[in-house]
C-alpha cells in the first residue's frame, strides 16, 4: 500500500472536524512550500552536516567577557 493509499484510508475513518484541520494544513504547507524563497534549499542536508552547522553557530554565540 502506498503512503497515499494509507493516508486516504485513514482519512475515510478520521471525523469531519479533523478532517478539515488536516486540509487546512495541507494547504498552508503548499502554500509556504513554493513560495518561500529558502524552500530550494530544504532537505539538502545531511543530518551530520546539520548537526555540525548547529554545533558551530552555538559556539559562535559563546561570548567571552575577557575579551573585552
Amino acid at each position: 500500500m502506498t503512503n497515499r493509499e494509507q493516508l486516504i484510508q485513514e482519512l475515510e475513518k478520521t471525523p469531519d472536524d479533523i478532517v478539515k484541520l488536516l486540509l487546512d494544513y495541507l494547504y498552508r504547507v503548499k502554500a509556504t512550500r513554493k513560495d518561500h524563497p529558502l524552500a530550494k534549499f530544504a532537505g539538502i542536508l545531511s543530518d551530520a552536516e546539520a548537526a555540525e552547522i548547529k554545533q558551530s553557530i552555538a559556539e559562535c554565540r559563546q561570548v567571552d567577557k575577557n575579551e573585552w
